[in-house]
């Protein structure tokens, strides 16, 4: 039980320190949207964003820490984009909980997703 309040203190504490992340992804130009991906009875949340290119781009998959795709890993996704890069950043976190409490438990720490 105390590991799970110390993963829990150690997420509102990420929330809250990556305020700036937020802002500045907010503030970007780039198409960015969240797509559910569903495979073999799973989905799982994505971040995908875009270059600001009609070329075609390559693309780079964003793989998250152990905190799960937090405002750090989506403003890292719109850095890629910015460097021209198609970002892929799935949440390898969404359901993951019994009754899917991971999801919800990280959508209260980032209460502007979805």
């Amino acid at each position: 039980m105390t590991r799970i309040a110390l993963i829990f203190a150690l997420a509102a504490c990420t929330a809250l320190a990556q305020d700036w992340a937020r802002a500045k992804v907010e503030k970007s130009p780039r198409h960015r949207e969240w797509v559910t991906v569903k495979h073999d009875g799973r989905s799982v949340e994505t971040f995908v964003v875009y270059p600001e290119s009609r070329d075609k781009t390559p693309v780079v998959l964003v793989i998250h820490e152990i905190f799960g795709l937090t405002d750090w890993v989506q403003d890292l996704a719109d850095q890629l984009a910015e460097a021209g890069y198609i970002a892929v950043a799935p949440d390898l976190l969404s359901g993951m909980g019994p009754k899917e409490a991971g999801r919800r438990i990280f959508r209260r720490a980032r209460p502007h997703r979805r």
